[in-house]
């Protein structure tokens, strides 16, 4: 629904960018949800301005518009307008920014190019001349910019580096041992810094002050590793279970009454056209992961394979590397094919050569390249020691691979 360009306005140097999302929404709303641009969609942008100029703290109200939405589409484009109003430097430093100088001086600065007259115009269509009094009361006053001094905030992150792992490793450090693909201590500390970086970025005007400031950062850093433990660690899942066994399990909490919620692989699934109000049920969660078949598996397979494959090409020498990547990586190597064509032109013909197929051209790759088996199984036998186990299930080829 959104083009690439405008999800990402900084890359790009888009123009105005708030005002290209609104006409942008409101062009696609014309065609495909008129009913939602006329009675939801006023309410929606006047929300995200409020969290721009800071009239509202509605991360709330703004992700319930995303999930009360009529479409999986407009919900997914709704949510990526939020993250980037939360992300985009240029919507959490420099728009409101350019937006209090027009109210003060009532000229657009060139210290933001990007924020031009259209961005003006829509803003003010928006806003109740309360809101302009208020705002007008902030533009008043002087707003420091920290990021304007880049070696202040290279210090900053270089004062909190050590404390930042100390909380990292004293809080969180159990979930990489739990799940080291999801949580890798590293990407733990990355998520860390990045919750750090939103935080500066939409207060950073709070202090010059150094040790307030990384006292701050320190508590930013703080609440953004409790969220992901809470998040991580949540018992509010659903359990996925192969037959419909659930029983009555509502609870009663505060005086109110909550569902227990499971799902389960026989569920219909139920679909509706534009067409058709009624949904009706067409097949069952376990029909749709049978029609898959062992897809996901071999598609999980092949991504590992790679993983694995990159990560030998980066510790092998040039001759093992040419040969894990014809070999293994299925790249063909025209050197190789010359070479072979010119000694052995009546193999070169057979269907299993033709074909590059890898237990055929193995033998004649090591000797073009001049690389011994034990050599090659050395090498194996350091970095992937489980793959010699694979080879062959004769003694006898074990027993020579053992001893190569």
């Amino acid at each position: 629904m959104l083009p690439h360009t405008l999800l990402h306005p900084i890359t790009y140097q888009v123009q105005d960018p708030f005002a290209s999302i609104v006409e942008c929404m409101e062009g696609w709303l014309l065609e495909h949800q008129p009913d939602y641009l006329i009675k939801k969609w006023p309410t929606v942008k006047y929300d995200y301005l409020k969290r721009l100029l800071g009239l509202a703290k509605n991360g709330s109200a703004l992700r319930g518009h995303s999930q009360t939405a009529p479409t999986h589409a407009l919900s997914s484009a709704l949510l990526d307008i939020y993250h980037l109003l939360d992300h985009c430097v240029y919507f959490t430093s420099r728009y409101w920014r350019a937006f209090f100088y027009w109210l003060k001086t009532g000229e657009l600065n060139t210290s933001w190019p990007q924020f031009g007259q259209r961005e003006v115009a829509i803003a003010c269509s928006l806003l109740s001349q309360e809101d302009i009094e208020k705002l007008k009361i902030e533009a008043s006053k002087e707003w420091v910019d920290l990021f304007e001094d880049k070696n202040a905030v290279a210090l900053l992150f270089k004062t909190i580096k050590k404390p930042v792992h100390n909380l990292c490793y004293k809080r969180v450090s159990f979930l990489d041992k739990y799940d080291h693909a999801l949580y890798s201590f590293s990407d733990l500390q990355q998520h860390v810094y990045e919750s750090i970086l939103v935080s500066l970025r939409n207060n950073d005007y709070f202090t010059t002050k150094p040790s307030k400031m990384v006292g701050w950062a320190l508590k930013c850093a703080d609440n953004a590793i409790h969220n992901l433990r809470d998040m991580a660690l949540s018992d509010k899942r659903s359990r996925v279970m192969e037959i419909d066994n659930r029983v009555n399990t509502d609870l009663m909490f505060g005086g109110k009454l909550f569902a227990h919620r499971e799902c389960h692989l026989s569920m219909p699934i139920y679909t509706q056209s534009d067409e058709d109000v009624d949904c009706t049920p067409k097949h069952t969660w376990i029909d749709s992961i049978l029609l898959l078949g062992d897809r996901p598996f071999h598609l999980v397979d092949n991504m590992e394979d790679t993983i694995c494959l990159n990560e030998l090409l980066s510790v092998a020498d040039p001759k093992i590397n040419t040969y894990l990547r014809v070999i293994c990586g299925g790249e063909h190597s025209p050197d190789f094919w010359s070479w072979f064509y010119y000694n052995e032109p009546t193999l070169a013909q057979r269907v299993a050569y033709v074909e590059e197929n890898p237990e055929a051209i193995g033998p004649y790759l090591q000797r073009h390249l001049d690389l011994p088996t034990y050599k090659l199984t050395g090498f194996l036998r350091q970095h992937l020691p489980d793959l010699l186990s694979k080879v062959s299930n004769t003694p006898r080829n074990r027993a020579m691979l053992a001893y190569a």
